[in-house]
């Protein structure tokens, strides 16, 4: 069993075919055992996802409630949510000093930093963005992009 902090960039890709998505959901299967934490955020950024998504039309309106309804699910039963209280938005405060992040991903970052205190143990941290995986590994994790799984 392995612990994984997954940012919604990353996550998306259970729901949606994209490269990494067989990956990811190897990982993020009940079958696998791992430990999945994502933060409070993370039902919002994959609301917008999906919504921009349907936008664009490459998802249906029927496509999209099931995939909502799929994702509230598993948000609900299958992943450990770390809270958006004062300390993570402090930390995440702190890490834009540090790091050329956007202020979601800074959030993102510091609900793993979070998640990795309460637990007590070392997670991995996906995303398929670069500027946060860099800042990650300066934070003390092992990172890994699904990008690079075809």
């Amino acid at each position: 069993m392995s612990g994984y902090y997954v940012d919604t960039s990353a996550l998306i890709k259970h729901y949606l075919a994209e490269t990494g998505s067989t990956w990811l959901r190897n990982i993020t299967d009940l079958a696998a055992g791992n430990v999945i934490v994502v933060c409070d955020l993370t039902a919002v950024e994959v609301f917008s996802t999906l919504a921009r998504r349907q936008r664009e039309g490459t998802i249906s309106s029927a496509d999209i409630v099931i995939l909502q309804t799929r994702f509230l699910a598993d948000f609900g039963q299958e992943y450990l949510s770390v809270a958006l209280e004062d300390m993570v938005l402090s930390r995440a405060r702190d890490l834009l000093n540090r790091y050329p992040l956007r202020s979601l991903d800074a959030i993102q970052l510091a609900s793993g930093v979070e998640a990795t205190t309460i637990l007590g143990e070392p997670m991995t941290f996906l995303s398929s963005d670069k500027n946060l995986l860099n800042a990650a590994i300066s934070e003390g994790f092992l990172i890994d992009n699904p990008n690079n799984h075809p």
